[in-house]
This record gives structure tokens, C-alpha cells and sequence, in this order.
């Protein structure tokens, strides 16, 4: 009898693509961990090449989503910010700061956390850094929420079932469709989050499987200079979809927020390793004017409008620049220290 993955990769050699019921049947195959390395690492490698379709994307997600373990909470109303990792800009630790931000104005944010990083400081550097506890139970993440607005989830820890598969792709040192699921199977289960990704063609991938998934309201941006975060620099489009929503782009720049105005095209955004980003933060809790406190503020309102907070990208810029001046990210982050090493 011809086996899962033969039959598959058959179909992909003919240069045809796989339906969302194929694709979850093939996908929750690798899962389970009982396939053929080589024929695995075949079908990543086509799927790459070829390029992935809303199909392929929608039914990965729906098996993952499945198979991964989950983060219970009683709360409905999370929402999260993440760029994909994808424009190797290699700028500070925008969505994570920006997430701190907005939980200081009572938005509950649930953040992705990863050690495999895109830039020299991943955001789990930056919060073990930080003094938090990346170790923390459950009951201490819990606390961390009631009182902070704010949890992390260690992608690495929920998705076990990924480790034979992503193994291969490691091999093949390739990005392939696996990178795309984190964004798209939340481990906290939220139905409220901003992507950011590199380019037109990722985003509307994104938000076309977002919408298959039925997710109640997102925000799928790139930014014309390559990169994946919203930034004073040129314009950043976003596709806005969900259930309620009807889908539209919008083309966002600084004048938008009611900032000085965008920055010329090529003007750096600092990034670097653990050092400047510890830097980068204390630069933001002391309010000071340029490039860095703008791609925050843009950030951190879109993160607001989201949630619901604010009815206008204005009105949000003149929330975040109040709270900026009482230093919320100092007070978070000791908030985020005693909560996640409490006993």
C-alpha cells in the first residue's frame, strides 16, 4: 500500500500542489514522527522551491494546531505582536518592546518567545537578560498575566511534536513552510495578532490562511524597505482581515501617527547583539527623540488599535507618548521579574 508521504510527493513531482485536506493529512504525518527522512526532506524542499500555497499553509496550520501543546487561559482578548524574522534586518527588539509597552496600558499580551533568532538578540535573550524567568510554572506565567497584562511562550516548548520534521528541514538548511506556522498557531490560541513579514507575497499568503483559519481580527504588514515590523521609513502596507472585518490594505507612514514625519529611505535602524538592545530600551524609558522611540510609538499604537483601545492612530501616538513619560517600561519590566520568580 503506498504510503502517505510517496503519494505526495508524487502529486508535487507532477508539479501539482496539495489541497488543505492533503496537507493536514501530510503534516500531522510528520508529526507523529513515523515517516522517511528522505522523502520528507524531498517534499520541504519542493514545497520551498515551488512556493507554498494558502492550501499548504491553511492545512499545516490545522494540523499543528492539533497536535501542539497549548496555553490555557481564561482570557479571550490576548493578542500578540510578531514580526516572521523574515527581512534579516537585524533591528532591536521592536515587537517585544512594543508588546511591554502596550500591557502597561492594560492591553493582555501573550508573546511568542524563541531562542533560534533572526537578529545577534533574540527576544528570550533579552528577557532572560532582563532578570525574567523564562523557566516559570504555570501558575507563576498565570500571576505574570493578572498582574503584568503580560505572558511569553516558548515556541520551542509547544510544539514537541515539531522536532523530527524541523530536524530535517535544519539539515536542508532551508527556510521552509515550518517557519511560517508559529504566527499561525499561537500557542495561547488568540484570535487577535500583527504580523509582520518581507513582502507582498508573504503577507497575502499570511493573511489569506489567517482568514481560512477563522481568526477574528489581524494585521499583516511589510514595510517597502524590507522590513518586517512597522517603521518610519518609506511606506508599511497592511492587510487587514478577519471575521468581522471586511478585508482592505492600508498604506501606513509617520505622518499616520501624527509623528515628524518618515526618515529617509536607507537610514539604519540600530539593532545589534544583547548589549544594545539593554541600551535601546533605556534610550526608550528616557523618552529620547530619533528613530528608535518613532518605530516603537508606531508599534505599540497599531498594537492599541488592535485591541480595541483606541479609534484612531492619533489618539493612540498622544496615549503612548503620556505613558512614555512615567518610564512603563522600567515599571514593567521589574513587574515582569518579581511576578515570574515569585513562589
Amino acid at each position: 500500500m503506498e504510503n502517505i508521504e510517496t503519494k505526495y510527493l508524487q502529486k508535487l513531482t507532477e508539479h501539482y500542489s496539495l489541497s488543505t485536506g492533503e496537507s493536514e493529512e501530510l503534516m500531522l504525518k510528520f508529526l507523529s514522527g513515523d515517516f522517511n527522512p528522505r522523502i520528507a526532506a524531498s517534499i520541504l524542499s519542493i514545497i520551498t522551491f515551488k512556493g507554498e500555497n494558502v492550501e499548504e499553509l491553511t492545512g499545516f496550520a490545522l494540523a499543528l494546531r492539533e497536535k501542539m501543546k497549548k496555553f490555557n487561559t481564561p482570557h479571550e482578548n490576548l493578542i500578540d505582536i510578531v514580526g516572521t524574522g523574515s527581512s534579516k534586518k537585524n533591528t532591536f527588539n521592536i515587537s517585544t518592546i512594543a508588546s511591554l509597552l502596550i500591557s502597561s496600558l492594560g492591553v493582555m499580551v501573550s508573546k511568542e518567545i524563541k531562542h533560534d533568532r533572526s537578529s545577534d538578540c533574540g527576544n528570550a535573550d533579552l528577557l532572560k537578560a532582563l532578570g525574567v524567568n523564562l523557566e516559570a510554572n504555570y501558575e507563576q506565567k498565570k500571576h505574570c498575566m493578572e498582574s503584568e497584562n503580560f505572558i511569553f511562550v516558548n515556541v520551542d516548548e509547544y510544539y514537541p511534536a515539531m522536532d523530527p520534521i524541523k530536524k530535517i528541514e535544519a539539515e536542508l538548511n532551508i527556510s521552509s513552510i515550518l517557519s511560517l506556522l508559529p504566527p499561525l498557531c499561537h500557542p495561547s490560541q488568540l484570535e487577535r495578532i500583527i504580523i509582520g513579514t518581507r513582502d507582498r507575497t508573504r503577507a497575502s499568503l499570511i493573511s489569506q490562511a489567517l482568514e481560512n483559519l477563522g481568526t477574528d481580527k489581524a494585521y499583516v504588514l511589510w514595510n517597502e524597505e524590507g522590513y518586517d515590523e512597522l517603521v518610519p521609513i518609506g511606506t508599511t502596507k497592511v492587510i487587514v482581515v478577519g471575521k468581522s472585518e471586511k478585508k482592505r490594505e492600508l498604506s501606513l507612514t509617520a505622518n499616520d501617527f501624527a509623528l515628524a514625519g518618515n526618515y529617509k529611505s536607507g537610514t539604519p535602524i540600530p539593532g545589534g547583539d544583547l548589549q544594545a538592545n539593554m541600551g535601546i530600551i533605556e534610550e526608550i524609558n528616557n523618552c529620547t527623540p530619533g528613530i528608535v522611540l518613532d518605530t516603537v510609538i508606531m508599534n505599540a499604537v497599531l498594537g492599541l488599535r488592535l485591541a480595541g483601545v483606541i479609534n484612531s492612530l492619533k489618539e493612540g501616538t498622544e496615549l503612548i507618548k503620556a505613558k512614555l513619560k512615567e518610564q512603563p517600561l522600567k515599571a514593567k519590566i521589574a513587574g515582569l521579574v518579581k511576578a515570574t520568580n515569585a513562589v
